[in-house]
């Protein structure tokens, strides 16, 4: 064993049993707005531990030894983990094996920052599958290994109340009503995905459904804090050559998840599952709110 990596070990150790550790797992993590979180969330908390989910282990590695050489003294708080979230076989064994890298802790993660997506110019089903399906399927096996009090940040998009702003009131109250269920969302978004007349709203109608599911995911779980927020507009593959500007480590795109993961997010129990804007401001899931903006102060 190298001189190194026994020494990260050490440190690792010694947080565990201090009980300090608080590990968080991005997904969609080697490159873009995730890598930057990881980057973010190393040196900004002493206390963290990233696990960095990739769906290629070799670029995972590689985002990895970036964390790294961004901030040593990440050094023993940072991992990979190769996850596709759009493959149920894949996610499956990423929880297993992380699971089975801490097998004396039965809930390992503070948190979870779905992130992984993709962007525009893509059918409704395959964007679906990915940015909302995707969100789901990594919940229904990571969230039984996050510890009480932890934390859920789904990584959302102003398109999502930009695409809600457009709908008639019956589509409108599918994406913002609490009383919406998981049955009547799901068949919802078979109906777009199964015509013909709605694309080029892909994108935006993905990330509304996981402002939606937030709110379902957070009433099914009311020990964790769980909710979605901006990134802001960033320059990164998803977004290239559509006007935005700032790459991700010229951006803001982590203070709002940061916040969802670290932050003194509010626990009342008749309002979680909210929705943040890329100022980590509450903001509505129907209209856009800017950043700098007064709150939104609605349900």
């Amino acid at each position: 064993m190298s001189r190194l990596l026994a020494l990260r070990l050490c440190l690792l150790a010694t947080l565990t049993a201090a009980g300090a550790v608080r590990r968080v797992l991005v997904t969609g993590a080697n490159k873009g707005i995730g890598l930057q979180i990881c980057k973010k969330i190393v040196a900004t908390q002493p206390d963290a531990h990233v696990v960095l989910g990739s769906r290629s282990a070799s670029r995972g590695e590689k985002a990895v030894a970036d964390v790294l050489a961004s901030e040593p003294s990440a050094a023993g708080r940072v991992e990979m983990l190769q996850l596709d979230v759009s493959d149920e076989a894949s996610v499956a064994a990423a929880a297993s094996e992380l699971a089975a890298r801490y097998p004396s802790e039965p809930t390992p993660l503070h948190g979870l920052c779905n992130n992984a997506g993709v962007g525009f110019g893509r059918s409704i089903r395959e964007t679906l599958a990915t940015n909302f399906y995707g969100s789901v399927r990594c919940c229904a096996h990571f969230v039984p290994l996050i510890e009480a009090e932890g934390r859920v940040c789904n990584v959302a998009s102003a398109s999502g109340p930009n695409f809600v702003r457009g709908l008639d009131a019956e589509q409108k109250a599918i994406f913002t009503s609490r009383a919406t269920s998981w049955e009547a969302l799901d068949a919802c978004l078979q109906r777009y995905a199964e015509s013909t007349d709605y694309e080029g709203v892909a994108y935006g109608l993905s990330k509304a459904a996981v402002n939606q599911w937030t709110m379902q995911l957070a009433a099914e779980h009311p020990q964790l804090r769980v909710n979605s927020c901006s990134p802001g507009y960033i320059l990164t593959d998803l977004t290239a050559g559509m006007g935005a500007t700032k790459r991700p480590e010229e951006s803001n795109c982590h203070v709002a998840p940061l916040y969802l993961l670290f932050g003194d997010v509010p626990h009342p129990e008749a309002n979680k599952g909210r929705y943040y804007g890329s100022d980590a401001v509450r903001s509505p899931i129907d209209v856009y709110r800017g950043p700098g903006d007064p709150p939104y102060e609605g349900d």
